[in-house]
């Protein structure tokens, strides 16, 4: 059986340029799995941090062939617009009126596609936040759950829809890192989209196998 623990690497992690996310949507949304999603931001004593959180599961929306992405049947609307654009930028957006969603444009320009980010853990080498270090265990950012959902990450990371459009980029205070991580993947189908039809059963959902922060197996 596939370990579940993450791995450690002495490589030197790499930052991920806008351009790798212009491949295939399914092969970034694969591809991603291990890597190091990265969120620069001001802790409540005035400090620079930077969290780092590996990423464990990631769905695919390929555009507009796809009853359960945004661009279906060629919509195209003041909010869903970026993801006309070439892959390398940010799409969040707010579900329920609660949660933001982090999605990465994918693919080529106007070939509406993105890769939502839905768990990870905290890395090893992450920054703390001070005050979350105060907290019961269960709560502090080492918990393997604290990250599990795509609505939890975003909070955590405190993400929001200032980042919509805007590049996948150190400049934007968030990007995505490589340091030759490479854990065990599976397939799974999407989660909450039964309004999609025989699409609710696409194996586009990307998993590190066996992993705890994983949204759902």
């Amino acid at each position: 059986m596939p370990s579940s623990k993450p791995s450690t690497t002495d490589t030197e992690p790499t930052i991920l340029s806008p351009s790798w996310f212009t491949r295939p949507t399914c092969v970034v949304a694969a591809d991603l799995i291990g890597k190091v999603l990265c969120r620069k931001l001001l802790d409540t004593d005035g400090t620079t941090k930077i969290l780092r959180m590996r990423i464990s599961e990631t769905e695919a929306y390929i555009g507009a062939g796809d009853p359960a992405c945004h661009s279906h049947a060629g919509s195209r609307t003041p909010r869903t617009e970026i993801m006309y654009e070439q892959g390398g930028v940010f799409y969040v957006y707010l579900t329920y009126g609660v949660h933001h969603m982090l999605n990465l444009i994918s693919a080529a320009i106007d070939s509406p596609e993105s890769v939502l980010i839905r768990a990870g853990f905290l890395a090893e080498d992450s920054d703390r936040l001070r005050d979350e270090q105060l907290l019961s265990l269960d709560q502090q950012l080492i918990h393997p759950k604290q990250f599990a959902g795509p609505g939890k990450l975003t909070k955590r990371l405190q993400i929001d829809r200032d980042l919509y459009g805007k590049s996948i980029h150190p400049a934007s205070a968030v990007w995505i890192e490589e340091d030759g991580c490479k854990p065990p993947v599976s397939l799974r189908p999407r989660i909450g989209i039964d309004y999609a039809g025989e699409a609710k059963e696409w194996l586009l959902r990307y998993i590190w196998t066996d992993h705890p922060s994983l949204s759902k197996k």
